[in-house]
């Protein structure tokens, strides 16, 4: 036991007189252990593997600024504490417990630390970075957004802040249930073995934004208006937005049927068949049957398109009956 608290001793000292060794030295540089130094920063990662018996700051810490190559090699290799057990979950630090941590092992160099809310770590493996999973699930996403046409943009990824692979040769493979669309899209990642097998599955979601161009109205339009091109131009909007209920500009003839604002998206509920009968038109009525062919005048008393039923007067009898309208001229009844 005395044996051992002195080696556990030792190894402290000799840590925390690298670190002192280290200061000593950047000081002396002009790049290093001062307060008032803001030329380089330790970003502390959020999540990190380590393949040794002892964690390094180069396991779990990026450099940024005016620091030589040699003296970022030497920060790297400076050892802190042990390592997490082998074939275990991640061990957790928050923020506070490794404020603590790293002041106790670098020292005044802690004071140029950027530390996460927590740190994960993982011995063996690898780990994969919010950043890293957002481009993954960017990659699958994409080509099916190239095909939905318009001008498209992926936000609020609703993703892990980092994932760890047990193994460095499991991959992640990104799957969607159902074809990308304009809006929230969920998605499923999996963790997948060397040979193919699911070793663990995830979920996440994306909204897709998508801008195409949907005709619009160049002035009010009011309910019965019929619908004509040098009425409408064309603007860019966004379908997360307005999905299928646009519409697409074709088809026709069509009339308002529920009236739109000047620079407003034509809906598909907006607009309706343009009728080719008009109230009060003189209409044939045409009776078929296998032996007999009947035609007599009738009159609509009410609008009507092709294939839609109406209700004419048979301008003889006087009686009201409803007929199919074939074309301007004709209904039919059977």
């Amino acid at each position: 036991m005395i044996r051992a608290g002195f080696i556990g001793w030792f190894r402290s000292m000799t840590v925390l007189l690298m670190v002192v060794t280290f200061s000593a030295v950047y000081a002396a540089e002009g790049v290093c252990a001062s307060k008032q130094n803001t030329n380089w920063r330790i970003k502390i990662k959020s999540a990190a593997v380590v393949n040794g018996p002892r964690v390094t700051l180069g396991d779990i810490a990026e450099f940024y600024g005016d620091l030589p190559r040699q003296t970022k090699a030497d920060l790297a290799s400076v050892e802190l504490w042990n390592a997490p057990a082998r074939g275990r979950k991640p061990v957790t630090v928050n923020r506070s417990k490794l404020r603590v941590l790293l002041q106790h092992y670098l020292g005044e160099l802690a004071g140029n630390c950027m530390v996460p809310a927590t740190l994960s770590m993982q011995y063996g493996g690898k780990v994969m970075s919010e950043a890293e999973l957002q481009r993954a699930v960017v990659k699958v996403l994409t080509p099916q957004a190239e095909r939905m046409g318009g001008n498209y943009k992926f936000r609020e990824f609703r993703i892990p802040d980092h994932l760890f692979f047990g193994d460095a040769m499991d991959s992640l493979r990104v799957t969607l249930p159902r074809a990308l669309e304009p809006g929230s899209n969920s998605f499923r990642m999996e963790v997948v073995s060397v040979d193919g097998q699911v070793l663990r599955q995830l979920s996440g979601s994306v909204f897709v934004d998508l801008w195409k161009p949907v005709p619009c109205p160049v002035r009010p339009l009011n309910r019965k208006e019929i619908v004509t091109p040098d009425l409408i131009t064309w603007k860019n909007k966004n379908m997360a937005y307005l999905g299928n209920r646009a519409w697409d500009g074709k088809g026709g003839p069509w009339r308002i049927k529920i009236p739109v604002g000047t620079g407003q998206p034509i809906m598909r509920s907006s607009i309706e068949p343009a009728p080719i009968v008009a109230r009060g038109d003189k209409l044939s009525l045409v009776y078929k049957s296998t032996h007999l062919k009947l035609s007599v005048p009738v009159e609509a008393l009410e609008d009507g398109g092709v294939g839609q039923t109406i209700t004419v007067r048979n301008l003889q009898s006087q009686r009201k009956i409803s007929a199919t309208v074939v074309n301007a001229q004709t209904v039919t009844v059977r």
